[in-house]
């Protein structure tokens, strides 16, 4: 019933995917002395959490509006380029179910004000399809990128994915590459500059080092928590495979998207590994590309039965893991 009502577009969805939202986050909202078991390393954002958001109970809610503001972003950027053919409704919802994942443990905000930035730059290199000025958006990209590294180092994996936008969406151009890069560098010069300007220049270099601070954590789930995840890494691996296969019968943009978020997801769990920095807030980054193939994988399903099965068992196995922690 829930996957026809999204698949019929209404409007009331969008409703229900907030309720959904606020329903995952309902432990946070009841304990303004939430503090989170796990905070992951930032090269700028720790001075502005000192300076305007001492609480992290504020600093999560603040995170909680802006994932639902990026939740609906994506079906902005879907409507702008019909990324699913077919009008959907569905990426917000499964972009907040993956994101709630970590509302216990992990303060949000810095990770979400960096995938906010990807998200901007995103546009910017889609755009370069279409518009004729593509070296100006392709440096306005990587300003993006690199003013979200200060922010959530584990963006600067990103670099990647600007990269590959060259080669999936177009063609690759060395001017457009160099252009990427000194977009990227631009925020680490002005950076360095405000460091002189106070005297303090060797904070930059320490808050630089952070990068390279790896992060240790552990995770400890119950019986209900590890089948429920069990459930989630086997739905996932299924709409892979499945949208592999069928992905050939769209249109060619639309396999160009595809492909796109593929390397996104690539890049994320090879930047997870290879950045010390980077901890399981990452997910953040894939989850968008997660979010819009298994909306394409729901859109194609044929048998109702399943697919609503499927899809319920989805928002379940979420708050089984939220809730029983």
């Amino acid at each position: 019933m829930l996957l026809k009502l999204y698949k019929s577009n209404s409007p009331v969805m969008h409703l229900f995917t907030i309720i959904v939202a606020a329903l995952l986050w309902l432990p946070i909202f009841c304990n303004p002395q939430w503090t989170p078991p796990i905070a992951e390393g930032s090269v700028l954002y720790r001075d502005l959490q000192g300076w305007l958001l001492p609480n992290p109970w504020v600093s999560q809610m603040i995170a909680f509006a802006l994932m639902l503001i990026e939740a609906f972003l994506l079906l902005r950027i879907d409507l702008r380029f019909i990324i699913v053919e077919d009008k959907v409704i569905m990426p917000p919802l499964f972009f907040v179910l993956i994101i709630s994942l970590f509302s216990r443990n992990y303060n949000l905000l810095p990770a979400l004000l960096g995938n906010l930035f990807l998200l901007m730059a995103m546009v910017r290199t889609l755009d370069s399809e279409r518009v004729p000025e593509q070296k100006r958006l392709y440096f306005e990209a990587g300003l993006l990128i690199g003013i979200g590294t200060l922010l959530f180092p584990p963006l600067v994996a990103m670099t990647l994915f600007i990269f590959a936008t060259q080669f999936i969406m177009r063609f690759f151009d060395i001017r457009e590459f160099l252009a990427s890069v000194l977009g990227f560098v631009v925020p680490f010069v002005f950076y360095l500059f405000g460091m002189f300007m106070i005297d303090e220049p060797a904070q930059f270099w320490q808050r630089m080092e952070q990068i390279g601070i790896t992060q240790h954590f552990t995770v400890k789930l119950s019986i209900v928590q590890y089948s429920a995840v069990g459930f989630m890494a086997l739905f996932t691996l299924v709409a892979l495979l499945t949208m592999t296969q069928y992905i050939r019968m769209y249109k060619v943009t639309t396999r160009k998207y595809f492909t796109l978020f593929i390397w996104l997801i690539i890049i994320s769990v090879a930047g997870f590994f290879l950045i010390p920095c980077a901890g399981l807030t990452m997910a953040v980054f894939p989850a968008m590309s997660l979010a819009f193939i298994a909306s394409l994988y729901f859109m194609q399903i044929r048998r109702n039965a399943l697919g609503e099965l499927a899809f319920l068992l989805l928002i379940i196995s979420t708050f089984l893991m939220v809730h029983f922690q």
